[in-house]
């Protein structure tokens, strides 16, 4: 909560007469209508009106029967008073008017209470003016008037709800004369209109012979404040000091002790030793930096060191352990009006006259007897000059084991320092950790789910993370526990104004704390408290694992359709221009047989028996060469890629996809904290997939029937990344898709206010820092894995070669071996068809033979063997074959030649 409101509460009583509360002889009746005025720096919001609203209106019936309901006015120091320019001129007429204008007062009647912090020039207008003044701060917004450790002024009005600041520095002194210490190294802001506080402080130390060693700092940029700090730690070791006492009166704007905090975390090993003491001072019990958010952030339960401050709000079992005391101040302000109310009223029974005007004398009264024993900031009682007494001081460990550990008490009695400072014996702090954090056995209730909490083998006992993690913090808390499942196995949502599931358990108290993968959300966190994160998580989805799609003839996907027509095309008009160039040519080639062979053979890039001699046709070759080979390379580059990865579906990369892809089905968990983020966005996309969900009826019970819907195909599961990822890697029909959206983390579950939350906090950061989370993670999620990575990546990496692959290519070649053989054998028919044919004419032909046989007997063996035949003949006839025998024919022709002419 940031500190920029102290409040003034002005309450202006008005006379109605409504005959039901009555004073004095005469039964006047009286109704008194309040208007409380909240008092903010600046003009804007009142930061704390909320604690005003809630705990200022009175539940007696005797004090709602004579008072109007209260409205809030909100009156601003810098715009309605104008203090800083005017000073106390305009104090009153602001006051008035802003009533006015607020509260719609038009009887001027005046401000009956005034609370919050102190300004000496609204102090001296009070009390001219009769005004009750409550004090909620010893100084105001800014440095324009004098704090209340300045002025000493004895005010009748005054009712200091604060300890008095000088009281709280001589508890410090008090705690240095208790150690018996002498010295001490004191940082301060270096301006005096801020460090009046402190120079009390160090006056005090002075007169009780302690030696403050003093830094004033120069609060400028905070680069300068950095490097400031960083000397001083440095002259402190050098000094051999071990106690560093900051003291920061308005750490609310400066941020002294952050920055102190952070130089001292990195600066050597002073925050190691365990000799060191740093004393944190605060008038206003700012104290930021030990909130728990800051504190887990610096690391300061790592700090072996002291880390000390004084509290007036105690830690109190069951509550919150930091309440910020502007809100402790703020509520028990509230509260005392509320008696105040009643008292007054008591004041004014039995007065004769004027009971319907107020009177600010017996409100004074009122307020300083009005107590509280058990306020916010402890008990609170005034002593007749309306300053505060019987409170008491709690000096806390804000670092370490010790964490918000009390280690003293100071209260401002006695006269010395063992009169008002009691320290607290170490063995009487650390009981508690002996008997553990939780007094009785836990209960923890949880959700059934993978691989967080499962049900061992055979149904006996639990086993998974959690179960892991809880077993470790019970060693480390000390605490025992028993398990049970969520009704309806739901991990909490609100419906209809009501909770159900674990939040529901752990809010009305049936558990102590929930486990599992509960996701920490702001709406959550209005009802119930989470630890720290234990795992970082998001929504991604989970889709079925892509099939894988083969074709035999793969081998053609490198081209297209057009492409490979394209090759073809080229190749018939190439074949052609060929032709064409050969026409005519005697030495002719390229007939249509050896054209085809001829770019049939390029193209495979295996050549031929013989090669064109025109100068025309080797110009052709060289094109359609070059064309072969970028064609060929080209194709060989992208075979390798298709033959070597699997052929998958495209699967949904993205939540945006999955809007787009119409014909896949949404789902995700009914009543889960997904689901109300897709029901609830504003964003179209969420918009889309929350409108598919409910058309696809994708709303599931649990997250195992979104897995199994995925795994069937054509469903997303809009689910935790954690879960989704577990059941990629244990179920292998599903596959995780897309980046985490929605980032958020896991936590414990407890109780608004739970005492054990720091514990648990701190034990949880040391699993994480000492690398337990990690281990338990990887043994969960990746030890567990019953799907090989070789089968997730497959879509990605090269694969073994298989038949497959190959089938389309052996296809190809079994159809030219089969179209071979069928040729061969059509040839061979054609052949066998042929000689058939010419065996029938052969036959025909021996009739003529068998005429010629008696011209065949008439000539020798050896004539009939030349001279039987046409081609003899023709030889023999052959002008150019005479010389051969000489010229002349040894036979008598003539004589043959008879013969044939009888024939």
């Amino acid at each position: 909560m940031t500190p920029v409101t102290f409040f003034y509460v002005f309450v202006l009583m008005l006379p109605e007469c409504f005959g039901k509360c009555y004073f004095g002889k005469n039964q006047t009746p009286v109704k008194y209508k309040f208007a409380v005025g909240i008092l903010s720096p600046s003009t804007g919001l009142i930061p704390l009106q909320e604690f005003v609203e809630k705990n200022i209106q009175s539940n007696d019936t005797e004090v709602i029967d004579c008072y109007s309901s209260i409205s809030i006015v909100n009156i601003n120091v810098r715009d309605n008073l104008t203090i800083q320019e005017n000073g106390w001129t305009n104090i009153k007429d602001g006051l008035y008017k802003t009533l006015k204008i607020q509260a719609n007062d038009k009887a001027e009647t005046g401000v009956s209470v005034v609370i919050g912090p102190y300004y000496t020039n609204l102090a001296m207008i009070l009390e001219q003016e009769n005004i009750p003044y409550v004090i909620t701060q010893d100084k105001g917004f800014d440095y324009v008037d004098e704090t209340r450790i300045e002025d000493h002024v004895s005010w009748s009005n005054l009712l200091e709800v604060t300890p008095p600041a000088e009281q709280l520095n001589q508890a410090i002194v008090d705690l240095f004369l208790a150690w018996q210490n002498k010295t001490a190294v004191v940082v301060l802001p270096d301006d005096p209109k801020i460090n009046d506080v402190c120079q009390d402080l160090i006056r005090r130390m002075i007169a009780n012979q302690i030696s403050p060693i003093s830094y004033s700092l120069q609060m400028n940029s905070e680069e300068d404040i950095r490097n400031q700090t960083v000397e001083v730690l440095r002259n402190a070791q050098l000094l051999r000091q071990e106690i560093i006492l900051i003291c920061s009166p308005r750490d609310d704007q400066h941020k002294l002790i952050q920055n102190v905090l952070k130089e001292a975390k990195s600066f050597g090993n002073i925050m190691e030793n365990e000799r060191n003491i740093f004393i944190f001072h605060d008038s206003s019990m700012y104290l930021e930096p030990f909130d728990e958010g800051p504190m887990y952030r610096q690391g300061l339960f790592e700090a072996k060191c002291q880390l000390l401050a004084y509290r007036y709000t105690e830690i109190r079992p069951g509550s919150k352990y930091l309440t910020s005391s502007y809100e402790a101040t703020a509520i028990d302000t509230a509260h005392l009006i509320q008696k105040s109310q009643k008292l007054y009223l008591k004041k004014m029974s039995g007065i004769d006259e004027h009971v319907d005007i107020f009177n600010r004398t017996k409100m004074i009264e009122a307020l300083r007897e009005s107590t509280l024993p058990n306020g916010k900031t402890g008990s609170v009682k005034f002593d007749s000059d309306g300053k505060r007494i019987n409170y008491t001081f709690h000096l806390y460990n804000h670092g370490g084991t010790s964490l918000f550990k009390k280690i003293g008490e100071w209260r401002p009695k006695g006269n010395t320092t063992r009169d008002r400072l009691v320290l607290i014996p170490v063995n009487d702090t650390q009981e508690k950790d002996t008997r553990g954090i939780f007094p009785d056995i836990v209960k923890v209730v949880f959700v059934m789910e993978e691989p967080f909490i499962m049900n061992k083998r055979g149904n006996v006992g639990y086993e998974g993370f959690t179960i892991d993690l809880l077993e470790e913090l019970s060693k480390l808390l000390s605490f025992k526990y028993v398990l049970y499942p969520s009704p309806n196995n739901a991990y909490g949502s609100e419906i209809d104004g009501q909770w159900n599931g674990m939040i529901e358990q752990v809010r009305t108290g049936n558990a102590t704390l929930g486990m599992g993968a509960i996701s920490i959300t702001s709406e959550r966190e209005e009802v119930v408290d989470f630890s720290l994160g234990v795992l970082s998580t998001g929504v991604n989805m989970l889709i079925s694992k892509p099939k894988e799609h083969s074709s035999i003839f793969q081998f053609m996907r490198p081209f297209t359709l057009e492409l490979w027509m394209g090759i073809l095309g080229a190749t018939v008009i190439v074949c052609i221009v060929y032709l064409m160039l050969d026409t005519g040519n005697p030495d002719r080639k390229f007939t249509l047989k050896e054209v085809l062979w001829f770019s049939v053979g390029t193209l495979l890039m295996r050549g031929t028996d013989f090669s064109p001699r025109p100068s025309s046709q080797r110009i052709l070759t060289a094109g359609f060469t070059f064309f072969v080979l970028i064609t060929v390379s080209t194709y060989t580059a992208n075979m390798a890629a298709f033959l070597t990865k699997v052929n998958l579906d495209q699967p949904v990369e993205t939540l945006i996809e999955l809007a787009e892809r119409t014909n896949i089905q949404v789902g995700t968990i009914n009543n889960s904290a997904t689901m109300r983020f897709l029901e609830s966005s504003e964003d179209s996309t969420y918009k889309t997939i929350w409108k598919r969900v409910l058309e696809s009826n994708g709303l599931v019970t649990n997250s195992s029937q979104g897995r199994q819907r995925s795994g069937e195909g054509n469903f997303a599961f809009i689910y935790d990344y954690l879960i989704n990822s577990y059941f990629e890697k244990n179920y292998c029909k599903t596959k995780m898709s897309g980046q985490p959206i929605r980032l958020q983390e896991h936590g414990i579950l407890m109780k608004a206010g739970n005492p054990a939350k720091t514990s648990i906090n701190i034990a949880i950061l040391q699993l994480k820092e000492k690398g337990f989370i990690t281990r338990l993670r990887k043994r969960w999620w990746e030890d567990k894995r019953q799907c090989s990575d070789a089968a997730m990546s497959k879509s990605v990496l090269q694969v073994e070669f298989g038949v497959k692959h190959m089938s389309g290519v052996l296809i190809v070649l079994l159809f030219g071996l089969a179209f071979s053989v069928a040729f061969f054998l059509f040839k061979k028919f054609y052949v066998l068809s042929k000689q058939q044919k010419s065996s029938k004419k052969e036959s025909k032909g021996k009739e003529n033979e068998d005429k010629d046989g008696e011209t065949k007997s008439m000539l020798g063996d050896e004539d009939t063997k030349i001279f039987g035949n046409e081609e003899t003949k023709t030889v023999f006839e052959n002008e150019e074959t005479k010389p051969v025998f000489g010229g002349e024919v040894p036979i008598d022709l003539e004589r043959y030649t008879n013969v044939y002419d009888k024939d």
